[in-house]
């Protein structure tokens, strides 16, 4: 195999470990720390907008309901944290598309997908010309179907949590991926030299401590997940070669 580019530091819904996630001031503070990828979440709401906040339901940001059944307006009226309003993907892409590549997270509405997520995500990534510099993953293989339907070009990765490891490899080759994203607790030094050997990128998430970085680092990863990406950065410019 061919020796790997140096690992990638991708900051989890920004600098999230010290300002508020998925906002623009977590994007800025990641960007100024080095990151190499910013990971932030997707979702659709009612009157077709993409809204950047890791969940469906609007209870974490002080409102009701679920962003799918809201329209951009009321979404963009609560507090995203420190005053800031949750941000669109345009915006975000506009601001920071040109500094810092990025991982979109598809997500779904409760048990169904978004009418027209894929769509629209990839949409504003082609009209930006980002499409090689981005990375779209999800746990829902019915997303990344679409996106690899309506985009062959669209780099894909393939989300895995713990409660569900089955099959990565077998799903990753179904869509088309270059990537799987496991769970911390699944990713041993086994589980990445099989997703290797498969020909798949390891990027893990989410990974805070030093001692967790500096040992799938040894193991080989092509990237973590972290929400202090100044942390990571530390430890990837110190690696050898």
């Amino acid at each position: 195999m061919s020796p790997r580019a140096r690992p990638l530091v991708i900051a989890h819904r920004g600098a999230s470990g010290q300002r508020p996630e998925n906002t623009p001031a977590a994007y800025e503070l990641a960007v100024s720390q080095g990151a190499d990828m910013i990971e932030i979440d997707l979702h659709r709401t009612r009157d077709g907008a993409v809204v950047i906040t890791h969940d469906g339901e609007l209870s974490g940001l002080g409102g009701d309901g679920a962003i799918a059944d809201t329209d951009l307006a009321a979404v963009r009226a609560l507090d995203a944290g420190d005053g800031q309003v949750v941000p669109t993907l345009t915006e975000v892409l506009d601001a920071f598309g040109k500094r810092v590549a990025f991982n979109l997270e598809l997500k779904r509405a409760g048990r169904s997908d978004y009418e027209g997520l894929e769509a629209l995500a990839l949409a504003a990534v082609r009209d930006r010309g980002a499409l090689g510099r981005t990375l779209f993953s999800s746990f829902y293989d019915s997303v990344l179907e679409r996106l690899r339907a309506l985009e062959d070009g669209a780099r894909l990765a393939v989300l895995v949590s713990a409660r569900h490891p089955e099959r990565v490899i077998e799903r990753a080759r179904a869509v088309g991926a270059e990537a799987v994203n496991p769970h911390v607790l699944l990713a041993d030094r086994d589980w990445i030299a099989r997703a290797h050997d498969a020909g798949l990128a390891v990027y893990v998430y989410t990974v805070d401590d030093v001692a967790t970085m500096e040992r799938l680092l040894e193991w080989g990863v092509d990237g973590l997940f972290t929400n202090y990406p100044e942390r990571l950065r530390a430890l990837v410019d110190a690696l050898p070669g």
